[in-house]
């Protein structure tokens, strides 16, 4: 060989070796897993969108700075859908068929039950907050990660059998979730704790105190309550009707803004009501969760609820089962990335975290208000 034909097969080795090395850093550099997600932004919850947006991207953010996964970054895309079903089924259209999403976060069993046909579709994870359970048995790459109706049911019965009492009334909207609460509180129960009276009033009512003037005349011992929805008027009638006094046990009761209020926690307190909750408190927490909460607070200027905690642990979650099939050449495939979801044993902000047959096992905590704010009373 000449020495013009060695210079040549010499050049074209070393032109191989760079091509080489900058498409390897190219395609580095291009890899991405996006999530895609389902959230209310705007209307009556944007509360709870708004929040699941910034506990999502404070996680995603966390990772990329360190590097993503494996040197595989995540993009985060939030579509608003202003809790409406069709909104919703447009923003996870675009979603999936223009950014090319591999993963979709939603909320609402509204929601989550209108979207399902089109990541099925797809053959993508989803991961959703809801209380039904129903969505997550129907496919095998569906998870849900949420506070459990029936669950937190039987964390009352605990709660009120450990307070000593005997028989309750329960008062309770009419609704699924409700009756799985209530399914919850009975199979916990096992006859401790007896239900000597049931008002059921309907989810749409604005006044329940003919409800409450009968548990009133069954005077039962303890009230036990599933009315997220009416909290702000089951407390104020009670005080009203000179029921104050007796003690009530709750399903997430200052779940909505209108009973998280001072004059409600004031009603709260003077009742010594208990509530099952998820998330963090306003006080008494660990010391991992009082970091994520000054954390938050200092990026979004406010105090994180429990989806912003559930939607932190959640990317987290998924990081992991990603870069365990990212070891196997499977980032992306969503069979590998469900399986190890089911492997998931994550200690997070909101607790520790697994899944029994895609639904997510949580830690059920019990709040109370003292000196004017709802402390973790498990702590």
């Amino acid at each position: 060989m000449t020495k013009t034909s060695k210079l040549i097969v010499g050049l074209v080795g070393i032109a191989l070796v760079i091509g080489a090395i900058f498409l390897t850093q190219r395609n580095t550099e291009g890899e991405k897993v996006v999530i895609g997600a389902s959230f209310a932004l705007t209307g009556k919850y944007a509360y709870l969108g708004e929040a699941e947006r910034n506990g999502s991207m404070m996680a995603v953010e966390e990772i990329n700075k360190k590097g993503g996964i494996n040197g595989t970054k995540i993009e985060f895309i939030a579509e608003d859908n202003g809790g409406d079903a069709k909104l919703a089924v447009t923003g996870v259209s675009k979603l999936l068929e223009v950014n090319n999403a591999d993963i979709i976060l939603s909320s609402f069993t509204h929601i989550t039950s209108a979207i399902k046909g089109l990541v099925a579709e797809k053959g993508k994870v989803m991961i959703y907050a809801a209380t039904v359970r129903d969505i997550a048995q129907s496919n095998d790459l569906f998870f849900r990660d949420y506070y459990d109706a029936e669950d937190n049911g039987a964390a009352t019965a605990r709660l009120v059998a450990k307070s000593g009492y005997k028989n309750v009334a329960f008062l309770s909207e009419k609704s699924p979730q409700c009756a799985e609460f209530e399914k919850g509180f009975e199979a916990e129960a096992k006859g401790a704790v007896l239900m000597t009276t049931k008002e059921l009033y309907s989810a749409e009512a604005t006044d329940v105190r003919v409800n409450l003037t009968k548990i009133k005349g069954a005077k039962s011992e303890a009230i036990v309550v599933c009315g997220w929805r009416h909290e702000h008027l089951i407390m104020k009638e009670m005080k009203e009707l000179g029921m104050i006094g007796t003690q009530t046990f709750h399903w997430v009761a200052p779940f909505l803004p209108v009973a998280n209020t001072d004059d409600m926690k004031k009603l709260f307190e003077e009742n010594k009501a208990i509530s099952t909750w998820y998330g963090v408190a306003e006080e008494n927490n660990t010391a991992e969760q009082k970091e994520f909460i000054e954390k938050y607070q200092k990026a979004f200027g406010m105090k994180p609820t429990g989806e912003a905690v559930y939607a932190y642990d959640d990317i987290y979650i998924l990081a992991n089962a990603i870069k365990a099939c990212d070891k196997a050449g499977k980032a992306k495939d969503s069979q590998c990335i469900a399986q190890e979801l089911g492997k998931t044993n994550y200690d997070g902000v909101g607790g520790k975290v697994s899944f029994n047959d895609r639904l997510s096992n949580r830690e059920i905590t019990a709040i109370q208000v003292v000196g004017g704010v709802w402390r973790n009373i498990m702590q």
